[in-house]
């Protein structure tokens, strides 16, 4: 089912066909980020969304944007049934092809992404920071009006480059959106695998009723999602049952879906 020598044979061929357009989708990225600066700092006291709580702001909304495009578009070809044909017959078994891609998409992405995110997120730091500095005025106004609404001390601006493993407050919170991109990585490589015709989309949609429906029955049943979705942010007290039950269903569903996901791989190499 797996061998070492035929899996790192399948990595290199993969490698040699995709790296380009894993170089364009990072590099589209990119400039998203630099349109998106550029904007920012073009406005009057701009400079105030580059501190600690705007860096890690940009950082996470671009990463839990882009990683689900980034995975639903890994089994792109799947749609094409001469590419999809000879991506099913490669010499190597469905469980290599499935640990291939959890790996670029879940492991090697993340790590890319947060590169590609500090070779533009470092200038405009630097930029912020000397803003910050030679306008006192408006830096004084600013730590006052934000002081007014709580302390100064939870509210004051710092313009340092904030690091990624400081963008947790614990490690609790660093575990929840873990694996809460884990699980939309896996939705977004089972609807690419499932759907045969604009996955992409029919994912989305997919995803946007779930959530409905999982709205409605929380309202008519008068339930506490808040509760199982913020188990990881912040603790409070829960019965034994829920000590148990909340963190399994966490640790649950994106198995699930990465299941789900190799098992329609295994079917349509099947089908093929």
């Amino acid at each position: 089912m797996f061998e070492l020598r035929r899996f790192t044979r399948l990595a290199r061929a993969h490698w040699a066909e995709s790296w380009r357009k894993y170089a364009w989708f990072l590099a589209a990225g990119m400039l998203l980020h630099v349109v998106i600066s550029i904007m920012c700092f073009a406005r009057e006291r701009g400079f105030t969304s580059f501190d600690t709580h705007g860096q890690t702001g940009f950082y996470f909304t671009g990463l839990f944007v882009l990683t689900p495009i980034f995975a639903g578009r890994y089994f792109l070809p799947m749609t094409n049934r001469a590419s999809a044909l000879l991506a099913l017959m490669r010499p190597a078994s469905v469980f290599e092809k499935w640990l291939l891609a959890a790996l670029i998409v879940g492991v090697l992405y993340p790590l890319a992404y947060t590169m590609a995110f500090y070779l533009i997120n470092v200038p405009d730091q630097w930029l912020a920071s000397g803003q910050a500095q030679h306008q006192p005025a408006q830096h004084a106004m600013e730590i006052a009006s934000r002081s007014a609404r709580n302390t100064y001390e939870a509210f004051k601006p710092d313009y340092s480059l904030v690091t990624p493993w400081a963008m947790f407050d614990n490690w609790r919170e660093a575990v929840g959106i873990l694996l809460l991109l884990c699980s939309l990585q896996g939705i977004a490589v089972f609807g690419s695998l499932y759907f045969r015709t604009v996955p992409f989309i029919k994912t989305v949609l997919c995803c946007l009723l779930l959530l409905l429906v999982s709205t409605l029955l929380s309202t008519v049943f008068a339930s506490q999602p808040d509760l199982v979705l913020g188990y990881w942010g912040h603790q409070r007290p829960l019965s034994s049952l829920q000590a148990i039950f909340y963190p399994t269903l966490w640790l649950v569903f994106p198995g699930l879906f990465w299941l789900a996901s190799f098992l329609a791989l295994k079917e349509r190499e099947i089908a093929a």
